[in-house]
């Protein structure tokens, strides 16, 4: 029987008046004491039963199941049974029982009508009837479920119809958790188990119209709730179903994959959802002001330190760019959060579609970025843009244009052919240094200053760093055969050097000397630039010196001549080994080159970055030659080779005088002067020592401090007025320290300086233009303005200058 009330006066007045109904149906009544109350909110249920008449008693279903366990839920079978004995055995008196709907909703719909079925037919005892006594059963929201029983004779359906419209409730379900997340409370009714869920309508109206409920049972139980008048239900499984389904928050339409869930559940582990907005909290998190670029997501994932943190990384981006764009390209192609994997893809992606303008030079910014940090990609991906940008390279002219356009120098592979490109003249000495700036250093001019009889030091070395470039002896080998034509020759340069203990003896404001085993003068460039890479950690170069090593220029002959530089039982402090590496190395040109730079830049970086402020030298025993490797072997008869050739001893009498080696003084030991080594061929790619070519025999000395060089410089033009005949300006410059090279732009073009004394230098021949007249002075940072007089004629004698 079903009737509907609009107020709770109504429903109580009725309740009154069917306790003391007399006329027909009475013995049904009170035969069937059951009365279902339908209600619509928590909010009318707790009024119902805290306003209920005093001789009205109320039991718990929750104790009267006299269960321990907080979240153990009852099967149909033990509640009806439960409710049935009650009434059965009940005395004389009213009853609520509550609350039924919150397990109600969560049994099968089949479960349920059995179970409602049992209850409305159960009869109390004779005595209880004769009392007329009533229990009330009320549900929340259960008015579509209820509908079968409103017009089922033995059943008593009110349903109390508020006035208030208050609006569903949305019911979260989770299994056993709500994943860390901060805040809720603030937002959400919670549940954590069964018996906390049974005591919500104890709240009333403070419950709110979001529930959270983390039972693991009613979980289990959850697709037996259907949506109805008073409830909705979001079935979360996971953390991050939970995070937007359940809470609503913003994570863009990516799904997330199985394997993400773990990011997940870390990720809710983080959230306070009072202030909770993504892009603060990423930009928090990577204590950033914001990811706004692909150079400020390459430099955030770059300081990530676990997966979880790329994961967030990558979620972001995807979810700020709709799915679209460079990066979201890259994280499409990857299967992993490697970093290994990601920068593969930015090396290799640039030939499956990843090609334009754009993309073309945000690669060039994330591979420079990472080769910073030491990133290394696959052996596949590495093979695959080697493969691809060589072919290019061996096609049209606009293929080639292309593959240059796409040189990095993020590999080893990158950097070979980088090499390879600029030996056959296909990059220029400006475009290698975009492409590969460490080797573009490597070839730099020596920034040192040598007496004018020195200076052919110079371009002996830039040849030869050429030469070493190209693969090739032919750059560097008129040079060599020039200085070292014979034993006179070689002497007349040799001895214009002194040795490392003879330049450093009494150097007092020496604090620590570092050996480096085979650095020769060509590396001077290089390792300056390197320096000058720590100078805002307070490190500067001081000085530069080139000395000689003692012959023959081998280790075992020189190192106790830097022993001698220090005090009685010191050690020598050493911090690189280039020797063994070229005595040894097997893959050949050009990638020996790329190894000894490793070598060189690792070793002053090991000392430098570990730095105190003391004066440190760096020194080497000898230089290495890899020209050797293009000479002979002129197997001498009677010798004994040492080095690979380049030093041997005779076996037996005094050796006689040749052009290819110098015989030192005990009439036994030679050295080789060219390319050519004494006995064997020395092994194509090896480096070699021991000889007598300037790499083998000049060894730099480069001193640095916490102190810059406080330069004083004074300089004038000796004549303000050339002439197109011969358009050389000479400048007197003074206070020049050892590692100052000066040079001077004119009409936008340096032009270098030779030394022709000790203050007056000489200028290359300049491209005279009549309208260009200002010529400006470089001294490293140092400019100093002249104004010239151009004669595009030739320069008249002073007729009256005598006189």
């Amino acid at each position: 029987m079903y009737k509907s009330f609009l107020s709770i006066d109504e429903l109580f007045a009725h309740m009154r008046e069917d306790k003391e109904w007399k006329g027909a149906e009475a013995a049904l009544r009170n035969r069937y004491p059951v009365r279902f109350v339908l209600f619509e909110n928590f909010a009318d249920f707790n009024e119902f039963v805290l306003n209920r008449p005093q001789e009205i008693f109320a039991f718990s279903i929750d104790g009267m199941t006299g269960l321990d366990h907080p979240d153990l839920f009852p099967t149909i079978t033990e509640l009806s049974r439960i409710i049935a004995s009650y009434i059965t055995h009940l005395p004389a008196n009213d009853h609520v029982i509550y609350p039924f709907s919150e397990l109600g909703r969560f049994y099968a719909e089949k479960e349920f009508f059995a179970l409602v079925k049992t209850i409305k037919g159960v009869e109390p005892p004779a005595d209880a009837q004769a009392e007329h006594t009533r229990v009330y059963i009320p549900l929340v929201g259960m008015q579509g479920k209820m509908d079968r029983f409103m017009d089922d004779a033995q059943a008593f359906v009110w349903e109390y119809k508020s006035s208030v419209q208050s609006g569903v409730y949305q019911v979260v379900l989770t299994s056993g958790s709500t994943f860390g997340v901060r805040g809720l409370e603030g937002h959400y009714t919670i549940a954590h188990n069964l018996r906390e869920w049974l005591s919500l309508w104890k709240q009333g109206e403070r419950v709110s119209h979001n529930i959270i409920c983390s039972s693991k049972n009613i979980y289990l139980n959850a697709h037996h709730a259907q949506p109805d008048n008073a409830f909705s239900y979001v079935v979360c499984p996971n953390a991050y179903e939970f995070l937007t389904q359940g809470l609503g928050l913003d994570f863009g339409d990516m799904p997330a994959k199985e394997e993400e869930l773990p990011m997940w559940e870390r990720l809710a582990g983080l959230i306070d959802i009072d202030n909770f907005d993504l892009r603060s909290f990423v930009n928090e998190h990577f204590d950033t002001a914001g990811i706004h670029n692909t150079e400020g997501f390459i430099k955030s994932w770059m300081e990530c330190e676990n997966d979880f943190d790329r994961w967030l990384l990558a979620m972001y981006i995807r979810k700020v760019s709709c799915g679209r764009g460079y990066i979201c390209e890259l994280l499409n192609r990857c299967g992993s959060l490697s970093t290994s994997e990601l920068f593969s893809v930015i090396a290799d992606g640039v030939f499956d579609g990843l090609a334009t303008d754009e993309y073309i030079k945000l690669r060039r910014q994330s591979l420079a970025l990472a080769a910073k940090q030491g990133v290394k990609i696959t052996e596949r991906a590495e093979r695959k843009v080697y493969a691809k940008l060589s072919a290019m390279l061996c096609g049209s002219e606009e293929d080639r244009h292309r593959a240059i356009g796409l040189m990095t120098d993020f590999t080893d592979s990158d950097k070979r052919l980088a090499i390879e490109a600029y030996s056959k003249g296909y990059i220029s000495l400006q475009k290698l240094n975009q492409i590969y700036p460490d080797f573009y250093h490597y070839l730099d001019k020596m920034g040192i200053q040598l007496p004018a009889g020195n200076g052919w030091v110079i371009d002996y070395f830039d040849a030869y760093r050429k030469a070493t470039a190209m693969g090739d002896i032919q750059p560097v080998q008129a040079l060599l055969h020039e200085r070292n034509a014979s034993a006179a020759t070689f002497e007349a340069w040799y001895g214009d050097f002194k040795t490392v203990k003879t330049c450093l003896h009494q150097r007092n404001d020496i604090d620590v000397i570092y050996w480096i085993d085979g650095l020769g003068v060509d590396w001077v460039p290089f390792i300056a630039h390197i320096i000058s890479k720590h100078r805002m950690e307070g490190v500067f170069i001081n000085e530069v010196y080139i000395a000689c090593a003692a012959l023959p220029s081998t280790t075992s002959k020189n190192k106790p001549l830097l022993e001698a530089l220090l005090p009685e039982g010191s050690k020598l402090e050493k911090t690189g080994d280039l020797d063994s590496f070229a005595h040894q190395y097997k893959n050949g040109y050009p990638q020996y080159l790329i190894d000894e730079m490793h070598i060189v830049e690792e070793s002053i970086n090991k000392v430098l970055q570990g730095y105190n402020g003391r004066k440190i030298a760096f020194v080497s025993d000898h230089g290495m030659s890899y020209m050797a490797q293009y000479g002979k072997g002129l197997n001498l008869a009677d010798v004994e080779g040492d080095h690979e050739g380049r030093v041997a001893h005779k076996k037996s009498g005094k050796a006689v005088a040749d052009s290819k080696y110098i015989v030192l003084d005990d009439g036994k030991t030679l050295c080789a002067l060219t390319e050519d080594s004494l006995t064997v061929k020395t092994p194509k790619g090896h480096g070699a020592h021991g000889g007598c070519t300037p790499e083998e025999v000049l060894v730099p000395i480069i001193i640095v401090s916490s102190q810059e060089n406080a330069s004083n410089y004074s300089a004038q033009l000796m004549d303000d007025e050339i002439c197109a005949t011969n358009p050389v300006l000479r400048l007197t410059i003074k206070g020049l320290t050892s590692i100052d090279v000066p040079k001077i732009e004119y009409n936008n073009v340096e032009y270098s300086l030779t030394k022709e004394t000790s203050d007056i230098f000489a200028s290359e021949r300049l491209n005279l233009m009549d309208t260009a007249k200002r010529v400006t002075l470089h001294i490293g940072s140092y400019r100093q303005h002249f104004t010239i007089k151009i004669s595009m004629g030739a320069k008249e004698s002073d007729l009256f200058g005598d006189l």
